[in-house]
């Protein structure tokens, strides 16, 4: 059973469960606005997640031309290959929307690792403004880039959706600032830095509620019930988030919620 532990660390180290969490998101969108995507679309939204969130976590080495020296590294290589092959091959058949979305990921990434020409410091650098940039990116990839894919125009409607979409993904992230208190630069001013923990809990629980306000007055749907137990479910783990957490409580489970989400809701069509 060691090796399945050693299976299952490098699948969160290396961001394939993140990667199933922004398609899960992806999948509940098409489902929510009544059509299908393709393997061809749902292998785009894995592997640009895949893509990106290892360039983020590993780009200093590729930069300063550091030796990696973290096992199974070089399997992670191979799926990176991969998937940056599956990507291109996809890539070229979408509508050219789509591809200008992507594009927009890929800017947001770079200047989330990469300082700003004349500047020593990137977009995460900026105070507060790290939260933003995630929630952005996720919700280009989870809202938008479907949307897309399937030529459906914004609406009031979607404006709705996508404003959930991002107070959702907000407050998934502030388990993570949690759990990185003494970790972050001080410079960052995360919410816990600059308000406390308390406070950081109380706003996302805020956050929560108006998700249910525009769930219940404008995006009112058959799947309402369901949300709501997401949403409370999301509800107990920020409150129940510490600087002191178990090794995967954020990575695994926090992160999980999205694929627990798009299996119950496939379980109820």
């Amino acid at each position: 059973m060691r090796w399945l532990s050693k299976v299952f660390e490098s699948y969160i180290k290396f961001n394939f469960h993140v990667g199933l969490a922004v398609l899960a998101l992806a999948q509940i969108t098409a489902l929510d606005f009544h059509f299908l995507l393709t393997n061809s679309d749902r292998i785009i939204c894995f592997t640009a997640t895949f893509l990106g969130y290892n360039f983020i976590k590993f780009h200093r080495f590729l930069i300063h031309k550091k030796e990696i020296k973290i096992k199974g590294f070089s399997i992670l290589l191979g799926f990176l290959l991969i998937s940056a092959l599956l990507f291109l091959a996809c890539f070229f058949f979408m509508p050219l929307s789509s591809q200008l979305l992507l594009f927009l990921t890929l800017v947001l990434v770079l200047i989330y690792c990469l300082p700003l020409p004349g500047l020593k410091i990137n977009f995460r650098g900026f105070r507060g403004f790290k939260i933003h940039l995630v929630a952005l990116s996720w919700v280009i990839t989870t809202v938008f880039l479907p949307l897309s894919i399937a030529d459906i125009p914004l609406t009031e409607w979607s404006c709705f959706y996508t404003l959930q979409r991002y107070l959702f993904v907000l407050v998934a992230t502030l388990p993570f600032e949690i759990r990185d208190l003494k970790m972050d630069d001080p410079h960052l001013s995360t919410w816990p830095q600059k308000w406390g923990i308390p406070k950081t809990k109380m706003f996302g629980v805020i956050l929560l509620v108006s998700f249910m306000v525009l769930e219940g007055y404008f995006l009112t749907s058959e799947y309402t019930v369901l949300n709501t137990f997401i949403v409370l479910l999301l509800m107990a783990a920020l409150l129940t988030s510490k600087g002191e957490q178990s090794k995967y409580f954020s990575s695994f489970w926090v992160e999980g919620i999205p694929i627990l989400w798009l299996v119950l809701r496939h379980n109820l069509i």
